[in-house]
């Protein structure tokens, strides 16, 4: 956020140049339309009787967010489901990790007027509903066009002259980190990868397969468990030269190469199910991996020859990338938490709670439900009520925006696929099946009560 002053960032929109889009009665509640704005294709919607301005054009892979689906401030792609905030055009939820731009919106004697250019999302809070003008440290200045009505794309009003915390990573290592993830090339190299992997990944038999990597048959990925063992051989390996025990390091050497190459599998496949940021991060973490294998099993071979220095050598250069590598995998699982139970904490209600009429539901469907800041899924079973929640465990997508066929949801993030009657996994990458709730049907609603894990 920018420290700038309220009459600086007043005067940023004051400068604006609008150019009208159309008339305030095409604005309803809920719906969106595209306009064209300067040569760009810009969405149009009212939320809450506001209206919000962004580009109609998702930073992921270019697909028409106005022919998505808009849950309150919340915007779905209709192609991959990333998820954007209307008020400032922030990506929510991957595949996309960059900000949509957004437009100031004016509404002048029936007109709708956008900004001819995208706006830094600060600004927009200068005219933000309710906004405490009064609470301005000068007095508050009238728009720039007499009679126009406040505009309107979220965000808290100014409050006073006091500065404001810039955000962004305050140490050493978060600062590392962010470069990492922003390396040129890395985009390109895991776009190409991507490709390359996913007619496998589709394949009937490269699905099963891939199933097995992610670790659904265990109930937990195994990527985790198995990238133990390579620093573990590897570790003892150099332990054992520094002892005089050169046979005994060559056999841990090896068997960390055979541990490498199941750890390497398991890595890629759950980095195939992997987006924006993390998938970037999860290149380099393999590629370093790679490297680190590639090294050690050099070490094992110039050991074979005789070359018993430089193999040594070799075995704690390899220990060290390896290591190097395993710091992002651990950002990966618990900074990013990849891989994990996205479900793991959710709770409650600890008494009986009415969310959804029966009438409501028709057989074979789901409907999603809020409930206690979080939504759950009620579905009706073969006449049967069941609840599940609505948050994926593999990487937390609403299940409610997927497929339903057969009593089975589809994720439409990644494909997983749970049984609507009990959550369980029928097709990864999610290990976790999908928590139930205790359901009951009472004077014609359906009744839910969480199953406890305080």
């Amino acid at each position: 956020m920018s420290p700038e002053s309220p009459s600086l960032q007043r005067s940023a929109y004051e400068s604006l140049q609008f150019v009208a889009v159309g008339s305030s009665a095409d604005l309803t509640e809920g719906q969106m339309r595209a306009v064209q704005v300067s040569g760009n294709r810009v969405l149009i919607t009212m939320v809450e009787g506001v209206p919000y301005a962004m580009g109609a054009i998702c930073t992921h892979e270019r697909a028409n967010l106005d022919e998505g689906t808009l849950m309150g401030h919340e915007l779905y792609c209709p192609l991959h489901f990333s998820c954007f905030d209307v008020r400032t055009g922030e990506a929510l939820s991957p595949p996309a990790d960059r900000a949509a731009p957004v437009y100031a919106v004016k509404v002048q004697d029936g007109t709708v007027f956008v900004s001819a250019e995208p706006v830094d999302p600060e600004i927009l809070s200068l005219e933000a509903p309710g906004g405490a003008a009064e609470e301005l440290a000068e007095p508050a200045e009238q728009p720039s066009e007499p009679g126009a009505e406040p505009c309107a794309c979220g965000g808290e009003s100014l409050a006073a002259t006091a500065p404001v915390a810039v955000p962004g990573p305050t140490t050493w290592h978060a600062r590392l980190l962010e470069r990492l993830e922003e390396l040129p090339g890395l985009e390109r190299g895991a776009e190409a990868l991507g490709s390359t992997l996913r007619p496998v990944r589709e394949h009937r038999l490269g699905g099963r397969i891939f199933d097995l990597l992610h670790g659904r048959m265990t109930g937990h990925a195994l990527h985790p468990a198995l990238s133990d063992l390579p620093i573990g051989f590897w570790a003892g390996a150099v332990v054992l030269d520094v002892a005089g025990q050169t046979t005994g390091a060559l056999i841990l050497s090896a068997g960390g190469i055979v541990a490498g190459v199941a750890t390497a599998a398991t890595g890629v496949a759950d980095w195939t199910v992997s987006d924006g940021r993390d998938r970037r991060v999860g290149l380099l973490h393999g590629v370093l991996q790679t490297v680190a294998l590639l090294t050690v099993s050099t070490s094992v071979a110039l050991r074979l020859l005789d070359a018993l220095l430089p193999g040594q050598v070799l075995n704690a250069a390899g220990l060290g990338i390896s290591a190097a590598s395993a710091y992002l995998g651990g950002h990966l699982v618990l900074g990013r938490g990849v891989m994990v139970d996205h479900t793991a904490w959710t709770r409650g209600p600890r008494t009986w709670t009415r969310t959804v009429e029966v009438a409501e539901l028709s057989e074979g469907r789901a409907k999603a439900v809020p409930l206690e800041g979080r939504e759950v899924l009620v579905s009706m079973i073969d006449g049967t009520v069941a609840v599940i929640e609505n948050a994926c465990s593999h990487a937390g997508a609403p299940l409610s925006l997927g497929t339903i066929e057969g009593g089975v949801v589809r994720c439409p993030w990644h494909g997983s696929c749970f049984r609507l009657r009990d959550g369980a996994v029928v097709k990864g990458p999610a290990s976790h099946p999908q928590p139930m709730l205790d359901a009951r049907v009472r004077d014609g609603w359906v009744e839910v009560r969480g199953r406890g894990r305080w």
